[in-house]
């Protein structure tokens, strides 16, 4: 009697499950995994179509967020993993394993890098790179698989440029608990330490801090592991304040920081508008006349307004939206100083970058 009323309720959980399944409208998007959730797909005479389908009954499962915390915590707390689909916990600290070295990605940066300095820079450009750590270069935990950064950076530095390591001055209290970016009211330190090498006048200077208190990383969503929520800084003053900003792609938005972001899925794109192509930024009331053209990926995004102050025109340029080609057309390279400023998460991943 007692299998027979587990069997009839394991059933009646089933039926449940997929009557729910049925009744229940698809979601468009998992805020949580910040990603499009797969629709029911057309039927067609194809052995790609049950794949199709599967991938969607996984997406559109009843309490699927619920499910896959419950998944992730029984790993981390009971079988006592080191990881749970290439998440790592180490204290407050969510990591994403980006192992191994892609040698073949780290190439390939290289090639792309050259071509980018063959078809637009000229003489009279002063060209520097720095090459952003990814939070785990801090992890000190050896259980975890970690990628060559040595060989990265011994690989940067054949590139024939004005190089800035910053992996001293840098710390995992500088990054974000649940998420991979570095915290900008902590990178000022990162601003001069640029300037020690780029020549900009750097000066201390009074920024405003204004918060915003619900800030989930990209790591909260891909753990599937509750988190208080934590607090994103974006730093301002007047002169911030009174630069005029052109977005290739939001024409309407004038404004260094896009608070309107604030509320979306990632709160990090408060800064320069999250993936911007093409940039460009205006300061009257620049400390010097320099320009300086930045070739960056999402990190460059909160580091660019803490160099607005120095320069009466920075023009960001994002590789992964804008081909070579496209850039020569638009940009004019003469007289201004080139900062090439990636993390290594791009460096290892380099197919992202356009040619």
């Amino acid at each position: 009697m007692k299998n027979k009323i587990i069997v009839f309720t394991f059933l009646g959980y089933i039926f449940c499950l997929t009557l729910l399944q049925i009744v229940l409208a698809d979601k468009g998007i998992s805020a949580t995994e910040r990603r499009t959730l797969k629709q029911f797909p057309k039927f067609e005479l194809s052995n790609q179509y049950i794949t199709k389908l599967d991938e969607y009954f996984l997406d559109q499962f009843p309490f699927r967020d619920e499910f896959r915390s419950i998944k992730a915590n029984f790993n981390f707390k009971i079988l006592h993993k080191l990881d749970n689909n290439g998440i790592y916990l180490d204290g407050d600290y969510i990591f994403k394993s980006e192992y191994p070295t892609n040698k073949e990605s780290i190439k390939a940066f290289k090639d792309k890098i050259n071509n980018l300095d063959e078809l637009l820079l000229t003489d009279n450009n002063k060209v520097y790179m720095v090459i952003v750590p990814d939070k785990n270069y801090y992890l000190e935990n050896n259980n975890f698989l970690q990628i060559d950064y040595d060989y990265i950076y011994d690989e940067m530095y054949e590139l024939d440029y004005n190089h800035i390591d910053i992996r001293d001055i840098l710390s995992l209290k500088d990054y974000y608990y649940t998420d991979t970016h570095w915290k900008q009211e902590n990178i000022i330190k990162v601003v001069e330490e640029l300037d020690k090498t780029m020549n900009f006048g750097y000066q201390k200077l009074n920024y405003n801090k204004n918060t915003f208190d619900k800030f989930y990383g990209v790591y909260y969503g891909e753990s599937a592991m509750k988190r208080d929520p934590e607090t994103i800084v974006y730093l301002t003053n007047s002169i911030l304040n009174n630069a005029y900003v052109e977005y290739l792609e939001n024409e309407e938005l004038h404004t260094i920081y896009s608070l309107d972001k604030l509320e979306s899925n990632d709160a990090y794109e408060v800064f320069l508008d999250g993936a911007s192509s093409l940039i460009t930024i205006t300061n009257e009331n620049s400390l010097t006349d320099k320009e300086l053209i930045i070739f960056r990926d999402s990190f460059g995004s909160s580091i660019t307004p803490l160099l607005v102050p120095y320069y009466s025109k920075i023009t960001v340029i994002d590789n992964r939206y804008m081909s070579s080609q496209y850039i020569k057309e638009n940009v004019e390279f003469n007289d201004q100083d080139v900062l090439f400023l990636y993390s290594t998460l791009i460096v290892n991943n380099s197919g992202s970058l356009k040619g």
